[in-house]
This record gives structure tokens, sequence and C-alpha cells, in this order.
């Protein structure tokens, strides 16, 4: 089945998707007040997208090797605007993710999937710095400099794909996740590798295939959090604050890529993230916030944001894939506003 009669080997896709939930710094889980929430650094925003439904689908191992840099110079707030408390934020990150696929021998649902674990492992180093000046000073907060990241373990079936006309026209995987507190974690830093607690996501991931060169794909998550002990709780933002528990959360990455030469797709990705549930606070009195609004600022600190941006896949080999994605904010709330680029790497064994 050659590309050339627009028909797609099935091993010209048995690497892609697998998964990822690593740490991006488009979810930097800083403490600065409502301005960002407690949602985990731990998170796939945008780390995988074209292809994201086809896996694997035979024993074996897979690499992948995600280089990503991601830079915020703002730290928008509950109207989606930069909070003024800050003077010339700076929020660098620089982060090196490995991940390790088995799919295993067995197959299930009468040979329609195979499964298989991963584990993922982030090495994330901090950049950030504060402007003094003009007054008033504003607030200064200190990243955990240089560390690993929180692992992520996963469960997965992969499917595999639906042919109609000779060629895949669709395919699929289900996963369950867990981000494990392993990670890098001061209580007394604003901004950690690690969040000091577990998060329970699962997704689903899909590809769609219209016309013989074209491919949609999304990927679904939820997420779910444990209750952190350790927050991190610089005063005056928010004393006395002793446990911390993030909301649940939505948010899906999609992408879209057309082949303009054999083996070079080129596209656009990006992913809408929204927490539908607020953060929960336990106070040094025992009182809770419950929901309600903390003071001193007030908003109820759900975050919100939406991306957009450009992407290349080029399918070299049977074995070894590249991507290079980009991505812009269209609008934050409640989180540092990123901009993020990705490099990602596959190897198959």
């Amino acid at each position: 089945m050659g590309r050339r009669s627009g028909r797609i080997p099935f091993a010209k896709h048995a690497l892609l998707g697998v998964s990822l939930a690593a740490a991006s710094a488009a979810s930097l889980a800083t403490s600065e007040a409502r301005a960002a929430n407690q949602e985990p650094a731990g998170l796939n925003l945008g780390l995988t997208s074209f292809y994201d439904g086809f896996g694997r689908n035979e024993e074996g191992f897979t690499y992948l090797a995600y280089g990503v840099y991601s830079r915020s110079r703002s730290i928008n707030g509950e109207d989606g605007k930069a909070v003024p408390v800050f003077n010339h934020p700076k929020l660098d990150a620089y982060i090196l993710i490995n991940q390790l696929v088995y799919v295993l021998p067995e197959t299930l649902f009468g040979d329609a999937a195979h499964p298989g674990i991963n584990l993922i492992v982030p090495v994330i180093a901090f950049d950030t710095s504060f402007s003094p000046a003009p007054p008033p000073p504003g607030l200064q907060l200190k990243d955990n400099g240089f560390g690993m990241g929180d692992p992520v373990l996963g469960l997965f079936l992969q499917f595999k794909p639906i042919i109609a006309d000779g060629r895949p026209v669709f395919s699929h995987r289900l996963e369950l996740d867990a981000i494990v507190p392993l990670g890098a974690y001061d209580p007394h830093k604003d901004i950690n590798q690690g969040s000091n607690f577990a998060s329970f996501n699962p997704y689903w991931a899909m590809t769609v295939l219209p016309l013989k060169h074209l491919e949609v794909s999304a990927r679904f998550h939820y997420l779910y959090n444990a209750e952190n002990l350790r927050p991190a709780n610089p005063p005056p933002v928010m004393p006395g604050v002793v446990s911390a528990r993030a909301g649940q959360a939505f948010w899906v990455n999609y992408s879209a890529s057309y082949e303009v030469i054999e083996k070079l797709h080129v596209g656009v990705n990006g992913y809408y993230f929204v927490q539908f549930t607020d953060d929960r606070y336990t106070f040094a009195d025992g009182s809770r916030n419950n929901g309600k609004a903390v003071p001193p600022l007030g908003d109820e600190g759900r975050a919100r944001f939406l991306t957009l941006g450009p992407g290349v896949f080029w399918d070299a080999d049977k074995q070894n894939k590249l991507f290079a994605n980009a991505y812009f904010p269209l609008f934050t709330y409640n989180r540092p506003s990123s901009m993020a680029f990705n490099l990602h790497y596959i190897h198959g064994f």
C-alpha cells in the first residue's frame, strides 16, 4: 500500500499517539493568589497533536522524547487581564520529557485492541524574574530551579484502525493515567516542578481521516485531583492556608494536518482547558472556603484558557517520527498566559 495511491500503510502510524500527560509549563502551578490556581503542572497541554488516535498495534517498546520551551510574560486574573501586583513577570521553563511505552502481546475484544503500559518522567528547569520597579515593588515569585517533575503511570487500550475502501479512516485509544507526586516540591517556593498531590487523568484520543491525505485528531481529558497537605503559601497572598484541593477540569487537545508532499504533513493544533469546580482550601482556624471566593483578591480562581498555533509532522520512516508544534494563547483566565514550542521525537524498537 504505497502513499502514491493515497493509502496509508498501518506501519506508517504504528508509533503515533501512545500517551502523554507530562509537565507543560503552560500549566505552571504557581500560587500567586487566585491569579494562578492550584491545578497541577503535570498536564498534557498540546504535547501530542497529529495522528494522536493511532498507536502501535504489535508487541514492543516505543521511546518518545519531548523538548519544550514555554514563555510567559503575563499572569492573568479572573478578568483575563494581567494582574497588576506583578511587575514585568518573566516565567520561562525548559522541559525534557522521557516516555517509555510497552505494548503487550495479548489482545482484547476479539483481537480489536492491544493493552499497554507507559511511564513518563519529565525534567524541568525554570528561569523566573520580576522587575522590582517602578514603585510599588510588587510581588516577587520564586521558582524551584531544576528538578524532576511528577512522573506519570498509565494503562491503555490501543484499538486497531477501522478500514474503509482499503485505507484506515478511524483509530482511537483509551487510557487511564495517574500523576504521581514524586517531583521536586518546596512549599516555600511559588513555582515547583512537582504538585505534591496525586491526580487521576483518564483520556480518549481519536483520529479521523475523511480524505486520503487529511487527518483530524482530538484527545479529550478529565482531571480529578487529590488534596495537597503542604500547599505553597507565601503570605500575604493566601495567609493561613493549611491544605488545598484543585478543582476538577476538562480539556481537549485538537489538531488537523494535510500531507503536502510525501511524508511531510503541515497543520494547526491547540488546546482548550476549563476548570468546572472551584479550588477548595482549609485554613489554620479550621474553616473552609466551601467553593466561595477567597480573600483578599475575591475571585473564584477557576482556570480557563485557549491556544492555537501551527505544526509540522515528518514521517521519516517506520521507526522514527518528528513533530514540531507552536501554541499561542487566545485567552487566559487565572493562569500565566504562555506561548509554548514543542519538539517531539518518536522511536520504535
